[in-house]
This record gives structure tokens, C-alpha cells and sequence, in this order.
């Protein structure tokens, strides 16, 4: 599929922002180890793997995700230092998670899914990646006698938040993407490089 393809063609100027923000991860997740927060520095290491990932694959250091998400991805991050509620900038790093990893899918491998499929699939890792936090939280709850889950009450609420982020996602990819292709497609052709 080519039109998301093209969202490869961002140059050095790109490959330079996308680098600096993963160095921006970085800091954030040294940051929140030194704070003792190692949950939240391992979340920012992660969300650096999808930047860095397709330049590593591909050995080209300019083979890089746009910059846009990527800083979605700080500022999710990065939310709490500057007093954003830490569940809802869990959400929001979440949600970038699935967007840079649905972006690495359509740029960097031979996958094709359509803008509206791809936006879907930014909504329904998000969804079931907080599916899966929420398990685990429960099995700590059980196992080590944390208090992450105080009422299913507050769980169904979560589910909410997660449902409304994860759909806000898809539909701020969908808007992205379509506004990047037509910025390329007044330049010239989108096709496949």
C-alpha cells in the first residue's frame, strides 16, 4: 500500500528530530530510574524501540519514523514530570506505543493496511494493551498484595479512559497520515521508495 509508505520519506532533517527524541526517551528514563520510578523508566526505554528500531534493522541511520509521533511519545513520557496525571499520561504513552509500532508496520516492512485499518489497529493495541496492564495489576493485587485495583468500579473507569485515549489515537493517526499524504501528494507521486 503506498500511501502510508511515503511516511518513510522524511530526510535528515527528520532522521535528526527523531534522534533527538529518542535521546529525549532516554533522559526521561534516566530521569524516573534515578527518581525510583523504574516502571516508568522502563516504559520510556520501550517507547524508544519502535524510533530506533527500523534505523537499526535497516543500518541506515536516516531510516527513522516521522517526528510527530515520536514526540507524541516523549510528551507522553515526559507528562508527568510537568504535573500530567501519571494514568492518563500512562494511556497516552500507550497509545504512542501503537502508533509508532502501526507506523513501523506501514513504512519499514512489506505489510500494507489502509489508513482507516491502520487507525483501527492504533486503537486496538491501545485497548489491549491496557487489557493486559490491568491482568497484571490484578495478579499483583493477588500474588503480592499490592493495592493497584481498589474497586471494580475504579477498573471499569479505567477501561473508559483507555477506550476513549485509544479511539482518540486512531482518529488523531487517521487525521496525520491523511494530512502527511496530502502535503506529499502535492510534491509528487507517494509511491513506494
Amino acid at each position: 500500500m503506498t500511501r502510508l509508505r511515503s511516511l518513510r520519506r522524511g530526510g535528515r532533517a527528520n532522521a535528526a528530530l527523531a534522534w533527538l527524541l529518542a535521546g529525549a526517551l532516554a533522559a526521561v528514563a534516566v530521569a524516573s530510574a534515578l527518581a525510583g520510578d523504574l516502571a516508568w523508566a522502563l516504559l520510556a526505554l520501550v517507547l524508544g524501540v519502535p524510533v530506533a528500531a527500523p534505523a537499526v534493522a535497516a543500518r541506515d541511520p536516516t531510516a527513522t519514523v516521522p517526528w510527530a509521533p515520536a514526540l507524541a511519545a516523549v510528551a507522553a513520557v515526559a507528562g508527568p514530570l510537568a504535573g500530567l496525571p501519571t494514568e492518563l499520561a500512562g494511556y497516552l504513552a500507550v497509545a504512542a506505543f501503537a502508533t509508532l509500532a502501526v507506523v513501523d508496520l506501514v513504512a519499514f516492512t512489506s505489510v500494507q493496511l489502509s489508513p482507516r485499518f491502520a487507525a483501527a489497529s492504533v486503537a486496538l493495541t491501545t485497548m489491549a494493551a491496557q487489557a493486559v496492564w490491568a491482568v497484571a495489576q490484578f495478579y499483583s493485587d493477588v500474588w503480592l498484595g499490592t493495592a493497584y485495583i481498589p474497586s471494580k468500579t475504579e477498573l471499569q473507569w479505567d477501561f473508559v479512559a483507555a477506550t476513549a485515549v485509544a479511539v482518540a489515537a486512531g482518529v488523531a493517526f487517521l487525521w496525520y497520515a491523511g494530512r502527511f499524504e496530502d502535503a506529499l501528494s502535492t510534491n509528487g507521486p507517494t509511491g513506494a521508495t
